[in-house]
């Protein structure tokens, strides 16, 4: 009997404790399922949207200069170098080239050029006696000896036509008996003589105009030409020389090479050692040989790619930020300056989406930017104010429409959104949710009851 009323009043005080111990579990498991499906949800929000493109690249430099041997046709010796990866300013030493040798045949060239100088000298001087010679042959000596035979000539003519004269006049003289046969006979004879001194100037006259005189003029014409050949000799060798001694003196000033402007130095690879290495001071090098490149690492640009599906959102101007992988701390700005006009596929994979090349200018920096340094660029392709916003993970693809799960008293909704701008965190929406509603993060289970799509949901954009 008592232990028959020990077992009664037991199983009520049992029955309440389980009572208690399934409400609490209860509590529980709706706590935390509530905590979960907080964590699983997003709110709806109205805000301002900045839109961005990201694609990652690399930096090249907006200018990079390689020097070379400026000595061609032969191969000189490096004999210093600036530090590989020392920043330069410009007017920086970078390289100094050996120029014994080219100093060895300056010294000669100089001697020559000396010796030109000399001979073109003596040329002038010959030159000028030639043309004095011409010109007393023309105008001096020689045209006075043409003046003086031509003179006598004309006074032998005078004098013998003065003669005749004479002569025809004392005839009748003689037969009337005024003068005397021997008066007649002197005029007579001297009449002779003047006619035959009229017969020798003129043949003197005759060999000096038309023989002695031109043989004079010819021969000191041809002289004058000699002579201003080996003028134009002279200065020809004397320009040759001056040309290869200001050659020699700009090709030994050049092999001292100093920065044209600001950047980092780069060693070029030494195309004669086997295996291959960077050039370093003692070896050889050619004028088709580069010794260093000089990037302008103080101006960059990033040569980037974006997908055949985003292109129509790129624009020329439009801002960006980037970020170097090698200073994760370092926020650089710039702006689109190119994109690509034709896509492209990659070689090795000639299956994937075609994309088109995206050239950023970054802002003047002071960072320690190297070329070929791997970036990631985000470009600000619009923005949005007051407008409806959810995360990106709260939009799913249903079979080629945009849908989200909107989270309701009775359960979880599918409804289709239009969609507008999105970054990589938050995407606008343009109809199909309101302000403050509930959006789920993940799709529910497939189990789990959903009201169908709501009759006015757009399809997406």
């Amino acid at each position: 009997m008592a232990g028959t009323n020990a077992s009664a009043w037991t199983s009520p005080r049992t029955a309440i404790a389980g009572a208690a111990v399934f409400a609490l579990v209860t509590l529980l498991v709706y706590w935390t399922r509530a905590g979960a499906e907080d964590s699983l949800a997003a709110t709806v929000t109205r805000g301002e949207l900045t839109a961005r493109l990201t694609s990652s690249g690399t930096l090249k430099p907006i200018q990079s200069i390689t020097y070379r041997s400026p000595i061609p046709g032969r191969d000189i010796e490096i004999r210093d170098l600036a530090p590989e990866g020392s920043r330069v300013a410009a007017g920086d030493l970078l390289v100094k080239l050996d120029t014994t040798d080219l100093e060895v045949e300056l010294a000669r060239v100089r001697q020559e050029h000396r010796q030109a100088q000399m001979d073109l000298q003596v040329a002038e001087g010959e030159f000028e006696e030639a043309g004095a010679e011409v010109k007393a042959v023309t105008e001096g000596e020689g045209a006075l000896t043409v003046d003086e035979a031509r003179s006598t000539l004309q006074r032998a003519q005078k004098k013998a036509e003065r003669l005749r004269q004479e002569f025809e006049h004392l005839k009748p003289l003689l037969a009337k008996g005024f003068i005397t046969r021997d008066e007649l006979a002197r005029t007579e004879d001297q009449l002779e003589q003047a006619e035959e001194e009229l017969i020798l100037a003129r043949r003197r006259t005759d060999v000096v105009v038309q023989l002695s005189h031109p043989r004079e003029q010819k021969r000191a014409a041809l002289a004058l030409a000699q002579k201003s050949a080996q003028l134009g000799h002279a200065r020809t060798r004397a320009a040759e020389t001056q040309l290869r001694l200001d050659t020699l003196e700009r090709l030994i000033e050049g092999c001292t090479i100093r920065a044209r402007g600001p950047g980092l130095v780069v060693y070029e690879e030494n195309l004669n050692s086997n295996p291959r290495r960077k050039l370093r001071i003692g070896d050889r090098v050619f004028a088709t040989q580069g010794i260093v490149t000089i990037p302008e690492v103080n101006r960059m640009l990033v040569e980037a790619s974006v997908s055949e599906s985003e292109v129509h959102r790129v624009k020329a101007g439009q801002p960006a930020e980037v970020r170097v992988e090698a200073f994760p701390d370092l926020k650089l700005t710039g702006k689109v300056t190119r994109v690509g006009t034709l896509a492209s596929t990659s070689v090795n994979r000639p299956f994937d989406d075609k994309r088109f090349d995206l050239i950023i200018t970054l802002d003047p920096t002071t960072a320690d930017l190297r070329p070929e340094m791997t970036i990631r660029a985000d470009v600000i392709v619009g923005s949005r104010a007051n407008v409806l916003l959810v995360p990106v993970t709260a939009v799913f693809n249903n079979q080629g429409t945009r849908v989200v799960y909107v989270i309701g008293a009775t359960g979880t909704e599918r409804r289709l959104v239009d969609l507008g701008e999105s970054n990589d965190r938050m995407v606008e929406i343009v109809a199909g949710l309101r302000e403050g509603d509930r959006v789920s993060l993940a799709p529910p289970d497939a189990a789990a009851p959903m009201s169908p799509p709501r009759g006015n949901a757009l399809q997406p954009r």
